[in-house]
């Protein structure tokens, strides 16, 4: 390990290059040559790169300095920005790897790797296989960009490339309208997230100087700076319709710019980690392969906006209004999405809403100030749901025998009795089930009580330089998180063991089962959709257990869905005194030692942590009870029963809340529309009269102008007579025309005038106060006018042929007001003055305290 210290110095750790270029590489030779390669060559290359990429990643993990400390590499000098004080910003291509980024590349590496050794088999019919592989290659190389990037610039290469990757990968199918609409809809709806981030780029790089990360940490104190949020420029409320008026405040809005950057930056992270309201795109990602949904549910994109919370916890901790809004939309968000998971009947659909509602409890964590906490989510949630999602490939897998329509094999009605048939895959999903569930000593047990626990325990405190925070969390709130998260983890254990047991209990409802049955028409996977209707009866040969380089990522993975919650078992820690349980949390305190000092005890929560364990494990105990008494018992006797009781209320959660169909209405309809009316002003205004109106003009006068273009001498020499005629009349005829100097009109009333020359012209002046004049040659006149006062001048001028021309001026003095004592500030008449001498951070608390900023 030292030689590999010597070689590569933590200032210029060059094996962060590698780990970055060979799923890279491993794109490239797949994406140009693989169709020539074939199969065996294009899977030995991704496997490759991605294995070559994990040993990197374990060595670069070993080598991490202790105590905290990064490792970094710099390849070239990107471009530079101009910050507000006229410094210059160099943004660096920088990659570093710390305790929090480490424990990341290695489940991106090592979870990616098992998906890729899964999809060798998975996939190994289809036609557009090397596409496939170059595609989870350049997924794997944008995570990483995204993990391993020093400032944020670098950052948002790589979180750009996973949302590109995502649309290529989700519509991998895209002869299908269904697969390439959902890589659409997850496209759009990230970019909509992206303008966020955008935002609050530009936002950190304007207050702290700075997107480096450790730079941003350093400055974040510039972020409390007050910021005029209302009125928005030279409005007020008198510019505010009457029936808006009530909304409207009536005193100036100041808020802190950490508070709007940190809003900002959570808008990218819900786009990203699918919260409410933009998750809608994560169920839909489905249409893609099942290891695509694998790896983009359990170990990369969607975990990227904890990630950057957890990143840049020093932004957030600064405002706890924001901390509230991540807590409270992550809450939201895992008792909702388990809602919509308690009736769905498609096998991965359930998977994907239970992934939206565990990427809910990783922001309760986060939004609480358990970053740690949040982050190993991240990373148990990585391990029983990559598990999960390749069992349920592997029953898809079988199920394909005699199903292919995609939509059919998917279903669970057409499931069951699957453990005597494929009994790895059962033990595996069943083992994932418990972690998910928060079974008692499984990882998911330990990650998700530790969130529930912080958010009971924990409260955000602003940070004040006196003391007095501007912002307080009600006392209420974290209990009542909690509460709701207690409830979303019934709902989660309660539809994943429905799901268990519709899939792998009872009978066999796929088709009947025929020894020794052979295919007359043999298809390849996953090239034939069609299916057979519900009750059709079918026969088939016998379900059969997945291939070894499908089984053996189930078998890892549902190995660390058990142990991994070892990594950090806190209540172990907190009764026996030992931190060996706990090596995680050791790890990433250096990370967030910046946020301790915002995040507080609540009073009284002392000795309270394993009887605050106890809802949760009621929780799992009670779900899975249910379920088992429903879909085990009963085989599902109850929810029919309550269908034909409510069936507008389990329409409607069949249906996700119809929230599809709502945005669909409102703001697909909105966009729809004004895409149509440009589309008619581009038709009517843009071609019709911009386009067509003036070639047909054009062409009229080029028609007019080639009847006088004849070529003859006589046609010429008549217009060169009609043009002299033309200007001869205008100089017999007299213009009455003059400059007009007013500058002085408001301040001393006078009015200068000049009026024009030409031929022989004499001017007559007539105004009010001005002597009787005849014509003469005085071209200029100045008239005064007192405050209030209105004056018609005038001028009359005659020619050389005694022609005349009168025009007439009118001036006004407006009436005299009186000079602001002294100067005011847009803040309004009422902002105390700041104290002489104060620093600026007493400035802005002086400025802002009155208001209660957030």
């Amino acid at each position: 390990m030292e030689a590999l210290r010597v070689l590569f110095p933590a200032s210029e750790f060059a094996l962060l290059a590698v780990i970055l270029g060979l799923p890279a590489l491993g794109a490239f030779v797949n994406g140009l040559f693989g169709k020539r390669l074939g199969k065996d060559a294009v899977r030995l290359m991704a496997l490759a790169a991605l294995g070559g990429a994990f040993l990197a990643a374990v060595t670069t993990f070993l080598m991490l300095p202790h105590e905290g400390g990064k490792l970094t590499w710099t390849a070239w000098r990107w471009f530079s920005i101009t910050g507000r004080m006229g410094q210059s910003i160099p943004i660096d291509v920088a990659f570093s790897v710390d305790g929090l980024s480490g424990t990341m590349i290695l489940v991106i590496t090592g979870v990616g790797f098992l998906i890729h050794l899964y999809s060798s088999a998975y996939m190994r019919e289809d036609p557009g296989y090397y596409r496939f592989f170059a595609y989870l290659n350049l997924f794997i190389f944008s995570m990483l960009v995204l993990i391993m990037g020093d400032n944020l610039a670098v950052l948002f290469v790589g979180w750009e490339g996973v949302g590109m990757c995502s649309y290529l990968l989700i519509g991998f199918w895209f002869k299908d309208d269904k697969n390439a609409s959902a890589g659409k809809k997850a496209f759009v709806v990230n970019r909509i997230g992206d303008f966020g981030l955008l935002v609050a780029m530009a936002m950190l790089a304007y207050y702290t100087g700075t997107l480096n990360f450790d730079g941003i940490a350093a400055n974040a104190g510039n972020l409390l700076a007050a910021v005029k949020i209302w009125p928005i420029g030279n409005m007020s409320a008198d510019t505010v319709p009457g029936f808006l008026s009530f909304l409207i405040p009536s005193q100036p809005v100041l808020v802190y710019a950490g508070t709007l950057a940190a809003l900002a930056l959570f808008l990218g992270c819900a786009g990203k980690s699918a919260q409410i309201p933009l998750y809608v795109w994560l169920p839909d990602a489905m249409a893609g392969p099942t290891p695509v949904s694998a790896l983009i549910h359990a170990a990369t994109m969607v975990t990227a906006g904890v990630y950057l919370v957890a990143r840049l916890s020093a932004v957030f901790v600064l405002s706890p209004f924001a901390m509230a809004v991540v807590a409270v939309t992550g809450v939201a968000t895992a008792l909702f999405a388990a809602s919509i998971g308690l009736f769905q009947n498609d096998l991965k659909k359930v998977l994907a809403y239970s992934t939206v509602s565990q990427l809910g409890f990783m922001f309760i964590g986060v939004g609480v100030g358990a970053f740690a906490a949040g982050f190993f989510h991240v990373l148990t949630h990585a391990f029983f749901k990559a598990c999960l999602f390749l069992g349920a490939g592997s029953v898809i897998h079988a199920m394909h025998a005699r199903i292919h329509d995609t939509d059919q094999s998917q279903d669970m009605r057409n499931m069951g009795g699957l453990k005597n048939h494929m009994p790895l895959t059962r033990w595996t999903f069943l083992l994932a089930c418990l972690s998910i569930a928060g079974f008692p000593g499984f990882a998911g047990f330990w990650s998700k009580d530790e969130i529930l626990w912080r958010a009971f325990s924990s409260r955000i405190e602003s940070v004040s330089t006196r003391g007095q925070p501007v912002w307080q969390w009600p006392e209420w709130l974290g209990p009542a998180i909690y509460w709701v998260g207690i409830l979303a983890a019934t709902m989660t254990a309660f539809y994943m063991f429905r799901a268990y047991f519709q899939t792998f209990h009872g009978e066999f409802r796929g088709w009947t089962i025929v020894r020794g049955w052979k295919d007359p028409h043999p298809h390849g996977h996953h090239d034939d959709h069609h299916g057979h209707a519900h009750g059709e009866k079918l026969e088939g040969p016998e379900p059969h257990e997945s291939p070894l380089p499908m089984t053996i990522p189930l078998i890892v993975l549902g190995a660390l869905s058990v142990f991994a919650g070892f990594l950090m078992a806190e209540p172990l820690v907190h009764l026996t005194h030992n931190h060996a349980f706990a090596p995680l949390a050791h790890l990433l305190e250096p990370v967030f030692s910046l946020t301790e000092r915002a995040v507080k005890a609540r009073e009284g929560v002392e000795g309270l942590l394993f009887p605050m364990m106890l809802p949760g494990v009621a929780a799992c105990f009670t779900g899975i009870f249910l379920a088992m008494l429903v879909y085990w018992n009963k085989r599902g006797e109850p929810e029919r029963r309550f269908a034909e009781s409510f069936p507008g209320l389990y329409r409607l959660i069949y249906d996700k809340w119809r929230i599809d169909e709502l945005y669909n209405a409102t703001v697909v309809g909105m966009v729809d529309a004004i895409a149509d009316i440009f589309t008619m002003a581009d038709k009517w205004i843009i071609d019709g009269i911009i386009a067509k109106l003036s070639a047909a003009l054009v062409g009229f006068f080029g028609t007019v102008l080639r009847a006088l273009q004849t070529g003859r001498v006589q046609v010429y020499a008549a217009s060169m007579v009609i043009g002299l005629a033309g200007v001869g009349w205008f100089l017999v005829k007299p213009h009455a025309d003059a400059n007009v100097d007013d500058a002085e009109l408001r301040r001393s009333g006078e009015v200068r005038l000049s009026a024009a020359p030409g031929l022989g012209y004499r001017y007559r002046w007539e105004a009010p106060g001005l002597p009787a004049r005849d014509f003469s040659e005085a071209a200029d006149v100045t008239v005064k006018l007192e405050p209030g006062e209105t004056k018609d001048v005038v001028l009359r001028v005659r020619n050389a042929f005694d022609r005349e021309a009168t025009e007439t001026f009118s001036f006004s003095r407006p009436t005299g007001r009186k000079t602001p004592a002294g100067p005011t500030t847009m803040l309004g008449s009422d902002v105390p003055a700041l104290p002489p001498g104060a620093t600026p951070a007493e400035q802005i608390h002086d400025l802002i305290q009155p208001r209660g900023l957030q």
